[in-house]
């Protein structure tokens, strides 16, 4: 059940399409909104370096006076897109961002954030969306484009590999799934399963029928590309407009550390993205 949706807020035009994304999320669940906001202060460290404890005084009561105002304006627009919301405001340092977001995530069922883009970013904090996959214990859903979903899905694949972080996602994504009109089991065949590719997904097919799902199964053969590559042409040549999927590395991580699907497909998908670890 998805009765409980965190989205962060900063203030800036990427608010709109976190805005749009939860009235949808919300209206097809049935969800509380939450919205959140992490003002960020001028680091203490300000007041080492040459500037004066009075001016880095005035900057941080500047800091907190902006957040009391975004507070202020964020609050009247949650409540026009749902009667069921509500807003949070932290005053954090930079640094302190990923972790307090992470926090507040565990008293949600789901953190909507933004497809993470390298070409800007400024539309969502990396580490804020990183440390929420891995440390928070939720799953994210990933906004790619502006479509409305408050109807539900037209067709959700799941990329599936028999792993645990793949089994967590599926879990996760059941009342998406439900919510679905069609559902794929795309397994990617790049020739060293020791199996039959498409057994790979029957027992999956068959859960997902236990709660009243109906799947099929598609066998994507790699063709020399990487998985993720794979998946975007799966996407493209199925017409998905959802996908649900593992996120593979390591906690505290850098960008280095992220598995080449997960790091490829939190800025590269271009539907919506279902992703737990």
């Amino acid at each position: 059940m998805i009765k409980v949706v965190l989205v962060r807020l900063d203030g800036t035009s990427g608010d709109e399409f976190r805005l749009a994304a939860s009235e949808s999320l919300a209206k097809l669940f049935d969800s509380h909104l939450v919205g959140l906001i992490l003002n960020t202060l001028p680091e203490p460290a300000l007041a080492e370096s040459g500037v004066s404890v009075e001016f880095w005084t005035r900057l941080l009561q500047q800091a907190r006076e902006r957040g009391k105002e975004l507070e202020s304006d964020l609050r009247s627009r949650l409540r026009a897109i749902s009667p069921s919301a509500e807003l949070r405001r932290f005053d954090v340092y930079a640094h302190e961002q990923a972790r307090v977001a992470s926090r507040e995530s565990r008293a949600a069922d789901v953190f909507l954030a933004l497809r993470l883009s390298d070409a800007d970013k400024t539309v969502e904090l990396h580490d804020v969306v990183e440390e929420i996959l891995f440390e928070s214990g939720r799953h994210l859903f990933l906004v790619a484009d502006q479509k409305a979903f408050g109807q539900g899905f037209e067709h959700a694949i799941i990329a599936w590999n028999r792993s645990r972080e793949a089994a967590r996602a599926v879990a996760e994504a059941l009342p998406y799934l439900a919510k679905s009109r069609a559902v794929t089991v795309v397994v990617i065949d790049q020739g060293a399963m020791s199996d039959l590719p498409a057994k790979e997904g029957d027992e999956l097919v068959d859960y997902l029928r236990h709660h009243g799902i109906s799947a099929s199964i598609h066998v994507a053969r790699g063709r020399g590309l990487d998985t993720s590559s794979a998946l975007l042409e799966v996407i493209a040549e199925q017409k998905a407009d959802l996908i649900v999927m593992g996120g593979y590395g390591h906690s505290r991580l850098r960008e280095w550390l992220l598995g080449g699907v997960t790091f490829n497909l939190l800025r590269k998908s271009p539907v919506s993205l279902v992703i737990a670890h």
